[in-house]
């Protein structure tokens, strides 16, 4: 599965509704993006590449590429980088590191449609993704 370079990491698309996705509107603080993103699986999917990618810890930890799941013999989940939350109020952004692959900063969204609007902290791309509690992703 790809990175999500978001998330490029969440890049301009996601799922039905993005045309009330926006990036313009206030973003999530520090306090809702723990509470949004601690123990919860992104969604995202951009033109034929799909991200499920599981938040582990609270505020920070481990980011896991939930692929096929982990008793998977092909494709099983696999840990992939890590992510945190850095900066207050409307300064707040989650950063993933994928080693090797790169680090990426997004202040975050909430969109009409209840979905999530992933704006890329020094790029301006944007990425709509679903925030589930379990994976898989609907």
């Amino acid at each position: 599965m790809k990175q999500i370079i978001v998330w490029g990491v969440f890049i301009l698309t996601g799922f039905a509704g993005q045309a009330m996705a926006d990036c313009s509107g206030p973003n999530l603080n520090q306090v809702q993006l723990q509470n949004t993103l601690s123990g919860m699986t992104v969604c995202a999917i951009r033109g034929d590449e799909q991200w499920q990618e599981q938040h582990q810890g609270s505020g920070g930890g481990v980011l896991v590429d939930y692929k096929k799941g982990p008793s998977d013999p092909v494709d099983p989940s696999k840990e992939v980088g890590s992510w945190n939350i850095s900066g207050t109020g409307a300064n707040a952004v989650v950063t993933y590191n994928y080693g090797s692959g790169g680090t990426y900063s997004y202040a975050v969204h909430v969109n009409d449609d209840d979905t999530y609007s992933f704006c890329g902290d020094s790029t301006g791309e944007e990425i709509v993704a679903t925030i589930v509690p379990a994976a898989p992703c609907p």
